[in-house]
């Protein structure tokens, strides 16, 4: 294999591997996969897990729900506090439940998500995308392209989707952004949590009260199984606002940043409306920004990759590593646009990311616009000098600053690169592959 940035590796060691530079995983996940390929490590938090680094592995574990336990899968247990550890899961929070809590939730969620549905937000998104590019365009001098363009888009299609009133979302997006700002003091995200759980208790409520053509409302009136209470609707919409709003928002940064040391894999991205449908997903392996792993916890003994996990122990499936590797996929740290493979970027088994279609569709828009609509699109900053999110649970980058041709003038650059594309297909989930999904059978 070929490193795509030069990084040097070393020897694999018994902590958590978790430096990037910057596209590319930690280089000792190489050594890793061909002579420990499961093994044990501490984490900075000080749990010890079982470090699953291969394709294959990582699917069988993802896959096995009767064996592993989501109760515990946030990773910011491997750099945070692990007290919380073992603590029962907030109601609505579909990726901490098991069993029949989770595929009866997670079915009535899917008619929310599925490809028709997500197909009509398609002109919401694009106003939004065009609106904030109108912005940067207004703006004189260098502009930070993940605070002022990546945050509030996705932020902006949540709100549209739990039916926040209009007059609201900038508000609620401001809340959303300093909660995940990890430039602000600790004392001011606390802050935000709280006015956010504050504020999505009084949307919750005012949609018991008068449900509305939005997602809360239908949950509210659908008269299907699994009646949704109180507590359960403010979890699901923390739920869907964390995990739908950082990940794509840095998504969207890295993603650009990317396309941008390569102009021809950005011309592509501009010009070949068909190139999206694998391009995006191949992005979406390439980079895999959950880098720090997803959390399981054995609930009986079970063999993976020739190791022994016993009934209580947690393992951490790196997701990041398995997109990489050469036993599964050919040439895996090359860019490959018109790649089509079966990563796991967006997880696997009966908890993959119910929001994979919804973030398609907004890099599909946000990717082609920005470098179609910002000619000359450049950072300002060299790549050495980015700052980067190697501490936090999500990767990508802390601030991208960007300038671009304001003259209208659409050249290319060593850094970037001009570039727009419309309509593709991914292949989707329907609701029966959603259905065989939460049951395991897929």
């Amino acid at each position: 294999m070929t490193n795509t940035t030069g990084c040097p590796y070393t020897a694999p060691v018994e902590d958590l591997p978790r430096e990037r530079c910057p596209f590319d995983p930690d280089p000792r996940f190489e050594q890793l996969r061909d002579e420990r390929p499961v093994t044990r490590v501490s984490t900075p938090s000080g749990l010890d897990v079982w470090l699953v680094s291969r394709y294959e592995d990582a699917r069988a574990v993802l896959a096995d729900g009767d064996s592993f336990s989501n109760g515990d899968s946030s990773s910011s247990h491997l750099i945070g506090d692990p007290a919380g550890l073992g603590g029962p899961a907030q109601s609505g929070v579909l990726l901490r439940l098991d069993g029949e809590a989770h595929s009866s939730l997670r079915l009535r969620l899917a008619r929310e998500f599925t490809p028709k549905a997500i197909a009509r937000l398609e002109p919401f998104v694009q106003r939004l995308v065009d609106e904030h590019l109108q912005r940067l365009r207004a703006t004189q001098g260098p502009v930070d392209l993940y605070r002022a363009f990546a945050l509030p888009i996705p932020s902006l299609v949540i709100s549209e989707m739990l039916g926040v009133p209009e007059a609201e979302r900038e508000s609620f997006s401001g809340i959303t952004a300093r909660l995940i700002d990890f430039s602000v003091p600790a004392e001011e995200r606390d802050a935000a949590a709280g006015e956010l759980f504050a504020f999505l208790g009084r949307l919750v409520q005012s949609k018991f009260d008068a449900p509305g053509d939005d997602l809360l409302g239908r949950l509210i009136t659908d008269p299907r199984n699994h009646p949704v209470d109180f507590e359960e609707l403010v979890g699901l919409s923390i739920l869907l606002l964390t995990a739908g709003h950082d990940t794509t928002a840095n998504m969207i940064t890295l993603g650009t940043l990317r396309l941008l040391q390569e102009p021809e894999l950005a011309a592509r991205v501009r010009d070949e409306d068909a190139v999206l449908g694998t391009g995006i997903d191949e992005l979406v392996r390439y980079l895999t920004i959950v880098h720090l792993g997803v959390l399981r916890r054995a609930v009986r003994n079970v063999e993976v990759g020739g190791e022994l996990v016993h009934a209580g122990e947690y393992v951490a499936v790196a997701l990041e590593s398995a997109n990489r590797d050469p036993r599964s996929i050919e040439d895996p740290d090359r860019l490959d646009l018109d790649r089509r493979s079966a990563h796991v970027g967006f997880g696997y088994g009966v908890h993959q990311c119910l929001g994979q279609h919804l973030a398609r569709l907004e890099l599909r828009l946000t990717l082609p616009a920005l470098l179609r609509g910002l000619p000359g699109l450049r950072t300002v900053q060299s790549l050495e000098n980015i700052p980067y999110k190697n501490e936090m649970v999500v990767y990508g980058v802390k601030e991208l600053l960007v300038t671009w041709d304001r003259d209208g003038a659409a050249t290319a650059t060593t850094t970037g690169t001009t570039v727009g594309a419309q309509d593709s297909t991914p292949s989707d989930l329907d609701l029966e592959a959603e259905r065989q999904v939460v049951e395991g059978t897929r």
